[in-house]
C-alpha cells in the first residue's frame, strides 16, 4: 500500500525540493563569485608606498591572552616607524596591563609603538572609541584581544588600500586554531626537533606555541619566552621563537574535538567562501570584529563604532554600506583565534551574533527614505466593495510589492541583491520557524494512518544533501588556501560527516536568540542551557528549603496558638517506638 499522493507531494516537495531551493542552488553562484573576487596581494609595494597605520586592541580581563596578541603585532612584517599599537584596557581586574607593559621595549626594539591607555570598564564599543580618538594612521585596524595576526597580516589587509583607491574598508580571514593536548616544559628546558609534539603551526615554522601542563609557581610568570632551533620536515634548519603559556585543562574531549573541529571547519567555508562572494557582490553584511581595517576618513564621518546594539561590528558594516562605502574581504589577511570547546561559551556567542544581526536589521528599516503605506489592507477592501471595484485590491497590492522592493533596495546595499543581509534574514529568521513546526507535523503521522519508513529515508537524504554541500565548499577552499591551512583541512577532513550536526545545533542557537530579542533586553553576555540548568537546580532547591522552613514554622505558630507542646507530643512519640 502507498501512501496518497498529497503526502508525497507535501513531505518530499516539503523537505526535499525546497532544501534544494533554498540550500542548493545559490552554491554554484558563490563559487563563481568566490573564485572572481580571489586577489593576490602586491608584492611589488615597497615599503614607501605603504601608508601608517594604527591598530586598536580593546582588552578586558585579557591576562592570559593578550602576551600572544602583542607579540603577533610587534613581529608583523611592517616597515618600522608606520606602526603604532594602541591598546586599551577597559578596567581589566587581572594583570593584563602589568602584561601589556612588558612589551614596550621589544616594540621600540622592533620599530614599532606601543600606547596603553586604562579607562574604567564601560564596554567593547567604548573602549574602540577611546583607542579611535589616540589613533595617527591613515589606516585604522580594530583587532580582539585574544587574536593573533599572521606576520603579515597587518601588510596584506593594507596593500588593498594602496592599489585601491574606491577601497573603504575590508575583513581579514579569520582562522580557528585548535587545542592540542600539551608537553610539560620548564623554563631552562632544552628542546629538540625531535622533542616537540603537539605544536599549533601558526606561520609555518617561524611561530609556533606550545601549551603546557605545569603547575601554577607564584615565583615566575605563567608565560615563558625562549630561542629552540626547529628543523622543519623539506627545509633548512633555522631559529624560531617559541612561547609556553600555562595548560588550561584537558580540552580533548569528546565534545571539545566536535566543537573545535567542526568550528574550524565552519570558519574555513565563512570565511574563505561566503566573505569572498559577498566581497565581489558588495553584499558583505558583517566586517568581522576580530579583524578589519579602515581609511580614517570612511570611520571618521560614521562617527566609530555606536553603541545601540551587542553587534556593533555588523551595524558599523551597515552604517558604511548606507554611505556607498566599498567592504572588501582579503583571504590573505590571516587573524588565528582559538576554538571555543565548551557548549555555553558557544551558545552565547551565537545568540549575541544572531540576536544583533535582528537587531541591526530592525535600524535599517527605520534609516528607510521611502515611506510606508498608510492604509490598512481591511481599509482597503471596505472601499473596493463599497466601490464594486476588485481591481482596486490589486492596484493597492502591486503598490504594496512596489514600494517594498524600494525600501530593500535603498535600505540595505548600494546595489539591490539576494546574496547578502535579505537571503540571511530569510534563511536564518524567516523560515526558521516554518521549519521548526515540521517537528510537531511529524507527530500527527501515526494520527493520519501514514506510514512512518518515510522519516527516516529524508532525514537521510537531507543530511548526505548538506555533507555533499559542505563536501564541494571544503575542495573549493582547499584549493584556495595556504599549505598551513591545507594541512589542518587535512586533518580535520573527516569531522565534515558532523558538521550537519553541529549546523542544526547552532540553527537552535540561533532560533533562542530570536526568542529572546521578543522577551528580554540586550546584553553581551548570555547564560548557556547547561550553566542555566545548574543555577535552575539550585534556585529550586533553595526555594525547595525555605518552603520546608516556611512550613515547618507556620505548624508551630499554629501549635503555639492553640495552645498545643508539638515537642513533648514529638517526644512521646519517639519514647513510643
Amino acid at each position: 500500500m502507498q501512501d496518497p499522493s498529497w503526502v508525497v507531494i507535501l513531505v518530499w516537495g516539503t523537505w526535499l525540493l525546497l532544501t534544494i531551493i533554498i540550500d542548493g542552488l545559490p552554491i554554484p553562484y558563490k563559487l563563481y563569485f568566490s573564485q572572481k573576487t580571489r586577489r593576490k596581494v602586491d608584492a611589488s609595494i615597497g615599503d614607501d608606498r605603504l601608508p601608517e597605520v594604527s591598530v586598536v586592541v580593546p582588552a578586558h580581563n585579557e591576562e592570559l591572552n593578550i602576551g600572544f596578541c602583542l607579540e603577533s603585532l610587534i613581529a608583523s612584517r611592517y616597515p618600522e616607524g608606520k606602526m603604532e599599537i594602541i591598546l586599551v584596557d577597559d578596567g581589566s581586574q587581572d594583570k593584563t596591563i602589568e602584561k601589556a607593559k612588558s612589551f614596550e621595549t621589544p616594540a621600540r626594539e622592533m620599530g614599532k609603538k606601543l600606547k596603553i591607555i586604562a579607562k574604567p570598564h564601560t564596554g567593547k564599543v567604548q573602549a574602540l572609541n577611546t583607542g579611535l580618538k589616540s589613533t595617527r594612521g591613515s589606516i585604522i585596524i580594530t583587532i580582539d584581544a585574544d587574536a593573533r595576526m599572521a606576520r603579515d597580516a597587518i601588510h596584506n589587509i593594507v596593500v588593498p588600500f594602496v592599489n585601491e583607491p574606491e577601497v573603504g574598508a575590508a575583513t581579514g580571514y579569520i582562522e580557528i586554531t585548535v587545542p592540542e593536548p600539551g608537553i610539560h616544559l620548564d623554563k631552562n628546558t632544552s628542546l629538540t626537533s625531535g622533542a616537540i609534539v603537539n605544536i599549533l603551526h601558526l606561520d609555518e615554522a617561524t611561530a609556533m606555541e606550545v601549551v603546557t601542563s605545569y603547575h601554577e609557581d607564584p615565583g615566575r610568570d605563567d608565560v615563558v619566552k625562549g630561542d629552540v632551533v626547529i628543523t622543519p620536515a623539506g627545509s633548512a634548519t633555522g631559529d624560531a621563537s617559541i612561547q609556553v603559556r600555562k595548560h588550561e585543562g584537558v580540552r580533548d574531549g569528546i565534545l571539545e574535538t566536535f566543537f573545535s573541529r567542526c568550528e574550524f571547519l565552519e570558519y574555513i567555508t565563512a570565511f574563505n567562501f561566503e566573505r569572498s562572494y559577498q566581497s565581489y557582490v558588495q553584499s558583505i553584511y558583517s566586517m568581522s570584529g576580530a579583524f578589519s581595517a579602515f581609511r580614517r576618513e570612511v570611520i571618521g564621518k560614521v562617527g566609530g563604532y555606536w553603541p545601540l546594539t551587542v553587534a556593533e561590528d555588523m551595524h558599523m558594516t551597515m552604517m558604511l554600506h548606507n554611505r556607498k562605502v566599498s567592504i572588501i574581504h582579503v583571504p590573505e589577511a590571516v587573524a588565528y583565534v582559538e576554538a571555543i570547546t565548551d557548549y555555553d561559551t558557544l551558545y552565547s556567542q551565537r545568540v549575541r551574533w544572531a540576536r544583533g544581526q535582528i537587531e541591526v536589521a530592525s535600524m535599517q528599516e527605520k534609516q528607510c527614505p521611502v515611506p510606508k503605506e498608510d492604509i490598512p489592507f481591511r481599509d482597503i477592501l471596505d472601499i473596493a466593495w463599497a466601490e464594486k471595484s476588485p481591481r482596486m485590491i490589486g492596484h493597492y497590492l502591486q503598490n504594496r510589492v512596489s514600494i517594498k522592493i524600494q525600501r530593500l533596495r535603498q535600505c540595505t546595499y548600494s546595489s539591490f541583491n539576494f546574496m547578502g543581509l535579505q537571503r540571511i534574514l530569510l534563511v536564518d529568521h524567516t523560515i526558521a520557524f516554518p521549519r521548526l513546526l515540521w517537528v510537531f507535523v511529524l507527530a500527527l503521522f501515526p494520527v493520519l494512518g501514514l506510514y512512518l519508513y518515510i522519516i527516516p529515508v529524508v532525514a537521510l537524504l537531507l543530511y548526505a544533501f548538506y555533507i555533499a554541500i559542505d563536501l564541494v565548499v571544503i575542495i573549493f577552499v582547499y584549493q584556495n588556501s595556504p599549505p598551513n591551512t591545507q594541512h589542518q583541512i587535512e586533518k580535520y577532513f573527516p569531522f565534515i560527516l558532523l558538521l550537519p550536526v553541529y549546523r542544526l545545533m547552532t540553527f537552535f542557537f540561533r532560533l533562542s536568540a530570536f526568542l529572546q530579542v521578543l522577551k528580554e533586553p540586550s546584553d553581551w553576555t548570555v547564560d548557556g542551557p547547561v550553566n542555566g540548568f545548574k543555577e535552575g537546580v539550585r534556585e529550586a532547591k533553595k526555594d525547595a528549603n525555605a518552603a520546608k522552613e516556611s512550613v515547618v514554622t507556620s505548624i508551630f505558630n499554629l501549635a503555639e496558638a492553640l495552645n498545643i507542646n508539638l515537642e513533648n507530643l514529638l517526644n512521646q512519640g519517639r519514647k513510643g517506638k
